[in-house]
């Protein structure tokens, strides 16, 4: 029996000899490792990477040439679209801003090139004729629900399905039996008095450049703290946090906390995992500073436990608390049994 306990007790210093040789440790600075499915980054610095946005957000999308389209509040829905004039449904969830206006740019000019829309005229746009040489036979007009528009001296015309300049020249032919040389204008959304009524028929310009997105409002975003921390706990994200910033946010660590070996364990833009083993134990001394990753919404912070402090609840769980024998303070001090003191 006395020759068994002394083998459990050679055997637990070998773990704690084993604990201090595995991987990680004070040194060893920022090891990043991504699943197969991500692409690892490229040696060097970490980079900054643009905000992205994320469900719950609120955006303002404005066209300033065609301020009709103005969304001043886009709210990011579950499935992480947004609703917008015209074009109905577009996907922003884990874009960039400049990304959302491509996407955004990319949609009106299917919807153009699908409908036609604001290339030729149709039912219910309202527009202007203007006449250069018989100004008194200026008039505004909309097209009905049937296409067409009555005009003085010509009557019914059919508008709808053609372009403004197709109608301007059919104009001129018509009232050609009427006035010498009719020089006709169709001016299309540009008569201030008419407002909204024009702005069915604006031209719109789906260029990025001509379309801005802002985030107004983010939604509430957290990066969690576990482990041998005080207090586990979620913490705010307003922008910028690092590891060290959110574990003294959890109240510090615990005197069993292993700060060489702390993991962030983290989720790219499609769902994709990956995880970083960094040393924290340099930075509070002044070195090694870029070891205090820089965290993201939804970056998980575990701090391990010591290696001694592992040992010790190895011990208490199968030995002291499974087997007749009586310890003493903590493993590298003395153990005592009933057979005598060892000192390893």
């Amino acid at each position: 029996m006395k020759t068994f306990r002394f083998l459990l007790v050679v055997l637990a210093l070998g773990l704690l000899s084993v604990l201090a040789c595995a991987p990680g440790g004070k040194g060893t600075g920022v090891r990043q490792v991504a699943f197969p499915e991500m692409v690892p980054l490229p040696p060097g610095p970490i980079k900054a990477e643009q905000y992205r946005v994320n469900k719950g957000d609120t955006l303002s999308i404005s066209f300033p040439l065609n301020t009709e389209l103005e969304v001043k509040s886009a709210l990011v829905r579950p499935d992480g679209k947004i609703d917008l004039p015209l074009i109905g449904e577009v996907l922003v969830f884990g874009l960039t801003i400049p990304e959302i206006q491509e996407a955004i740019s990319k949609k009106y000019k299917e919807f153009i090139a699908k409908t036609k829309y604001s290339q030729v005229l149709k039912g219910g746009d309202y527009f202007d004729i203007r006449f250069v040489y018989n100004p008194e036979l200026n008039i505004g007009v909309r097209i009905g629900a049937d296409g067409n528009i009555n005009l003085p001296l010509v009557g019914v015309v059919p508008a709808a399905g053609k372009t403004p300049l197709e109608l301007r020249e059919e104009l001129k032919q018509r009232y050609s039996k009427d006035i010498r040389k009719p020089d006709i204008a169709v001016l299309v959304g540009v008569t201030p008095g008419t407002y909204p009524y024009d702005m069915a028929t604006k031209k719109i310009h789906d260029e990025p450049q001509y379309i801005n997105v802002a985030l107004v409002k983010s939604a509430g975003q957290w990066v969690f703290v576990g482990g041998e921390v005080t207090q586990a706990k979620a913490i705010p994200y307003e922008g910028h946090l690092t590891v060290l910033q959110a574990i003294m946010a959890a109240g510090s660590t615990k005197d069993t906390a292993d700060l060489s070996r702390v993991v962030v364990l983290r989720r790219g833009q499609f769902e994709q995992a990956e995880w970083f083993l960094t040393d924290l134990a340099s930075p509070p001394e002044g070195k090694s500073m870029k070891n205090d990753v820089i965290l993201k919404a939804g970056d998980v912070v575990l701090v391990p436990m010591t290696g001694i402090a592992k040992l010790n609840l190895w011990v208490k769980q199968y030995i002291r608390d499974v087997l007749p024998i009586q310890t003493q303070g903590t493993v590298g001090t003395y153990w005592t049994s009933q057979f005598g003191g060892i000192i390893p």
